[in-house]
């Protein structure tokens, strides 16, 4: 296909019933709340939100929605991190999907970001296969899942003794300080952004903090996305958790971890997912006696 043919614009407002209508052809079933609400965040924060539409003669044929998170993933520079993609079954292979990727590969190294970042089912393999092509390899993480069935804690783990809320935006330099001690960096723009989402884009706040003696011990930033990852039910992400160091060792991260698993039940949300380093081993290894266990995406990232 050549590039007069297929015409690649920043998606606008008026677009969103066709881009729903896409994924509904593609996926069979519809997700409006995950779109809406990826167009209302996209009003609300445009220089974080990248959107592209393909069209031929007329006819949206394509789409790409990606946002841009500054200090994630152990990284200065900013990444794109991709939501959703898709191109029309009709043009799938004509190049569609190869022009939305350069055009957002083009407008995220305009907004300085060093990488673009996704997640794909091992299965799809037609998908895997287009971003190979487009110059995609495996991230060295780990993307971790499991249900929310109640977390098991050690006998005599009193969680009286850690009482958990929902995280507010003046706990912000609280979780700061934490994340200070724990990377040794202070990510004020990406945390900024994190407690900004997860208060206002997220349709169900769940996110928390725990205190200990009045101040706050750690905290856990998650959110409920309609629609994400392609899927038509709801599932939880948990964007980055931490705790003290001056309270590592009292249960702290388990408090957090069995009251957000309780929260998303209470909610129907039935799995919950996350994304880590996989050199990070004390993470991990905390995850995993939390019930977490390797999931079918795999992390894939592609250098600008």
């Amino acid at each position: 296909m050549s590039e007069k043919k297929c015409q690649i614009q920043p998606m606008q407002e008026g677009d969103i019933e066709q881009v729903i209508g896409l994924d509904k052809n593609l996926g069979g079933d519809a997700r409006p709340e995950f779109f809406n609400k990826r167009l209302q965040a996209m009003g609300r924060s445009p220089e974080t939100h990248i959107s592209f539409v393909a069209s031929v003669n007329g006819q949206l044929c394509g789409f790409l929605f990606a946002h841009v998170l500054k200090g994630e993933f152990g990284t200065h520079q900013p990444v794109a991190v991709i939501d959703a993609l898709g191109v029309q079954p009709g043009e799938q292979g004509s190049g569609v999907g190869m022009l939305l990727m350069n055009a957002l590969k083009q407008e995220a190294a305009k907004r300085g970001c060093g990488s673009l970042r996704t997640q794909a089912n091992w299965h799809q393999q037609e998908l895997l296969a287009y971003f190979a092509n487009a110059g995609f390899t495996l991230a060295a993480r780990n993307v971790l899942t499991r249900d929310t069935s109640p977390l098991a804690l050690d006998e005599g783990d009193d969680i009286e003794l850690r009482p958990v809320r929902s995280l507010a935006e003046s706990d912000l330099d609280s979780i700061r300080r934490i994340d200070r001690h724990i990377t040794n960096e202070d990510r004020e723009t990406y945390l900024t952004q994190k407690v900004a989402e997860v208060i206002s884009d997220s349709g169900v706040r769940v996110s928390m903090v725990a205190e200990q003696d009045g101040l706050v011990a750690g905290f856990v930033m998650a959110r409920v996305d309609y629609g994400s990852f392609g899927r038509a039910e709801s599932t939880a992400v948990v964007d980055t958790l931490g705790v003290g160091p001056e309270y590592k060792g009292a249960g702290i991260g388990s408090a957090l971890m069995a009251q957000l698993m309780d929260n998303l039940a209470s909610l129907q949300v039935e799995n919950v997912r996350t994304e880590v380093e996989w050199e990070n081993f004390d993470l991990n290894r905390f995850l995993a006696s939390s019930g977490f266990r390797p999931a079918q995406e795999l992390s894939l990232s592609c250098a600008l």
